[in-house]
């Protein structure tokens, strides 16, 4: 199930960023709320206009952590711009950064004995250029990029054929765009000022 985020009242925020920011950088300091299925939930603490601590639980576990702990940089959350996919073993959350519009996808496992999955360079379709399926999570690590369908489990991936040296807080400059189906990976890539389209059929 795939949800996106409750809102409540808005306070404003000072924006240091100059320029155009990538969503508004208006904030919240209640909490960003998801509920799924079988008794799942997930909360977002919010402190003085930044995310402090996750919260997620099922009927069998409840887990807490620290948002600092695995996000190490200074980011400002619009509920508009995050999303949570529960699953019978985890949940998802993906969001974007306002200020630089870079992406984060978290996979939060409910065993207190799995290792929580963090992605500091997640192609969320958050960003207009970047059309991914509903069902799917895809990022990068500027070689590659892998998809997973958060529903099942399956995975894929396509390689870039070189290693890229992206800036992740200005990801256009290295990718254009992208288009992830169950059926097919589209990205298309810019090298010295030109385009490099890849595709690969895909089963997920």
């Amino acid at each position: 199930m795939i949800l996106v985020a409750s809102s409540a009242f808005f306070t404003s925020c000072q924006n240091s960023a100059k320029g155009k920011t990538f969503c508004d950088t208006t904030c919240s300091n209640d909490s960003i709320k998801f509920t799924g299925n079988k008794d799942q939930k997930l909360s977002i603490s919010i402190k003085s206009c930044k995310p402090e601590a996750i919260i997620w639980e099922n009927k069998n576990n409840k887990r807490i952590i620290e948002f600092n702990d695995y996000i190490n940089k200074d980011v400002k959350m619009n509920p508009s711009f995050v999303n949570c996919a529960f699953g019978d073993s985890s949940t998802w959350l993906s969001f974007n950064d306002c200020i630089t519009g870079r992406g984060y996808l978290l996979n939060l496992p409910y065993s207190k004995n799995a290792a929580i999955g963090t992605y500091k360079a997640a192609l969320n379709s958050f960003d207009k250029k970047f059309f991914v399926d509903p069902d799917l999570r895809a990022y990068t690590d500027g070689g590659n990029i892998y998809v997973v369908n958060v529903t099942n489990g399956n995975e894929a991936q396509m390689t870039f054929r070189e290693a890229y040296q992206m800036d992740y807080d200005d990801i256009h400059k290295s990718i254009d765009s992208i288009h992830v189906a169950k059926d097919r990976i589209y990205v298309k890539l810019i090298k010295d000022g030109a385009e490099v389209p890849l595709e690969k059929p895909v089963s997920l």
